[in-house]
């Protein structure tokens, strides 16, 4: 057996590579999402110039028949102590040790890039949920649990009406506020306030106990990133809350919706500052970016979205808007030492 990097700009390699994954996806989810397309992981491969990329890497004996692939999300300008790392195992080559063998390899390159642990986010569907195959074998291999989130799905779109009432609603407690929404790259004249909140994100969060930091965002990388979702092949639609008395920028919400497949949407960050918490911009941020859903005619039948278990206010929030639980994502952590 072999243990390698694939090159992202092979064509051959990388289909491999990626078959494995998407067999072991459908398995997974039993079909009931889409998952990651393939130009979504290859544009995060191929952009090695970012502050953060992913490196992937194949088991086996054949180069384009790999049994087991895995990536490294290689950061360069914050959270330099841990690293996040993906593992898949073909639906066939279950039970053979190849999970195991490649999860070795996962680790030592990680200790070869000087950081301290290793972070695995792993999805789990409703009826496993607490009970998936990741609790027996993580902790056999010395990952211990630091998160869980819960993943809920919105049915969409939503009955006429619903949205207006709860807009008109949540609008009263928020009267200080205004809301703003694009579609794609931010204006010129936000993006300051937008790279900051980006920024600060990771502290403002529930503290999810693998060592967040805030991180550097600037204009450059925050047009980094809207590039890169672009070139994943998904639109993105942003909200933002500005504070009037002010102008400051003090929340922000992101879905995202693959332009080929757009079946199914997906609620990525979602922040309200912690100094302006209690004014229901949360649910706000989400209908404006809902409204923009609405307003461009995408065939998507379904929004999902996760949460910290222990993020109660923007739970309700979700659940508010007609979200119910589907599963969960169970984050592993192992010391490398």
């Amino acid at each position: 057996m072999h243990f390698d990097r694939v090159d992202a700009t092979n064509d051959e390699e990388f289909r491999a590579w990626f078959g494995v994954l998407h067999r072991a996806e459908l398995l997974r989810d039993r079909g009931r999402h889409e998952g990651w397309l393939p130009q979504e992981w290859r544009a995060r491969a191929l952009d090695v110039a970012a502050p953060a990329y992913h490196q992937l890497f194949r088991w086996g004996e054949d180069p384009l028949r790999p049994v087991a692939v895995g990536a490294l999300e290689v950061s360069r300008e914050d959270n330099l102590h841990w690293m996040r790392g993906d593992l898949f195992v073909d639906p066939p080559e279950r039970r053979r040790g190849f999970g195991s063998d490649l999860l070795t390899h996962l680790e030592r390159t990680a200790r070869e890039m000087n950081r301290g642990a290793l972070l695995f986010w792993v999805p789990e569907d409703a009826t496993e949920r607490g009970a998936g195959p990741s609790r027996g074998f993580a902790p056999r291999h010395g990952y211990d649990v630091v998160e869980e989130n819960v993943q809920r799905d919105l049915d969409w779109p939503r009955p006429p009406g619903e949205l207006d009432q709860l807009e008109r609603g949540w609008r009263e407690h928020a009267t200080d506020y205004e809301i703003l929404s694009w579609r794609d790259a931010t204006p010129d004249s936000l993006v300051a306030g937008r790279a900051h909140l980006m920024a600060i994100m990771p502290k403002e969060v529930p503290d999810a106990g693998y060592g967040l930091e805030e991180e550097r965002w600037d204009a450059a990388r925050l047009r980094g990133h809207e590039a890169r979702t672009h070139e994943m092949g998904r639109d993105l639609l942003v909200a933002v809350a500005r504070e009037r008395s002010s102008g400051e920028l003090v929340g922000f919400s992101e879905l995202s919706v693959s332009r080929e497949r757009p079946g199914t949407a997906y609620q990525w960050d979602t922040l309200v500052a912690r100094a302006h918490r209690g004014h229901r911009l949360g649910g706000l941020l989400k209908v404006a970016t809902m409204r923009l859903l609405e307003a461009g005619g995408y065939e998507t039948h379904q929004i999902m979205t996760s949460n910290n278990e222990r993020n109660v206010a923007m739970i309700a929030v979700n659940e508010a808007l007609g979200a119910r639980p589907s599963g969960g994502i169970v984050t592993w952590r192992k010391r490398l030492g």
